[in-house]
């Protein structure tokens, strides 16, 4: 689902992420570990071809990003549901406009969408608040509709930044059930994170990152 082979990104010489190798499989979760600055972020970025690969080689669904072009990126970002940290969910648009907003992008028809969005929403236990808006709902709330938003183009791939980071324990474990059972369907989710005592029960593989580098 997704490779990568000896990558290296940087944005000036010392910054970025260096000879990078790994492989996420179809129905796979693997935690990013690592302290801010890491290059965490900068691996899901790389993905989601945000910023330039100088060296190495990512392919993801079998889509080799070193070949492809500036016109077959949204192609690309089709096979993939990001998940912010901050959410960066539009405030002036309810619950259903926010998660409907990348089968929108995508040209569906408006009753596909709904019927899609609504199925979203009650996989992610926010049926009755669909008609609310982000600033009134919780930040687990909010997190949970980041996750319907990024589930409702039925991605191959889920990247997770930081997700729980602004979360307590306990919604925080929440998500982390989701974004499990979405593994389920075949979803593969790559999911950064500097919290290790939350991810140790889940026994699932972790890469963790220094300096822009792998080092376990």
């Amino acid at each position: 689902m997704l490779e990568f082979q000896k990558v290296t990104a940087t944005y000036k010489k010392n910054t970025g992420i260096f000879d990078i190798s790994f492989e996420l499989k179809a129905g796979e979760m693997i935690f990013l570990m690592g302290p801010t600055g890491a290059g965490k972020s900068t691996v899901l970025k790389a993905v989601y071809s945000a910023i330039k690969i100088n060296a190495g080689k990512i392919v993801v669904d079998g889509m080799d990003l070193t070949k492809i072009n500036q016109y077959q990126i949204p192609f690309l970002r089709q096979k993939i549901g990001m998940i912010f940290q901050d959410f960066k969910l539009l405030n002036d648009r309810t619950v259903l406009e926010n998660v409907a907003l990348p089968l929108r992008i995508q040209g569906i028809p408006t009753q596909k969408i709904y019927e899609e969005v609504y199925s979203t929403l009650s996989k992610v236990g926010l049926s009755n608040l669909h008609n609310s808006y982000p600033l009134e709902l919780s930040g687990g709330e909010q997190q949970r509709v980041c996750i319907a938003r990024a589930l409702v183009k039925k991605p191959k791939i889920i990247l997770a930044d930081e997700p729980t980071g602004n979360l307590d324990p306990n919604v925080s474990d929440e998500i982390l059930d989701l974004l499990d059972i979405f593994t389920d369907t075949g979803s593969a989710v790559l999911m950064s994170t500097h919290n290790f005592p939350l991810i140790k029960p889940r026994k699932k593989r972790f890469i963790e990152l220094s300096n822009g580098r792998i080092i376990d």
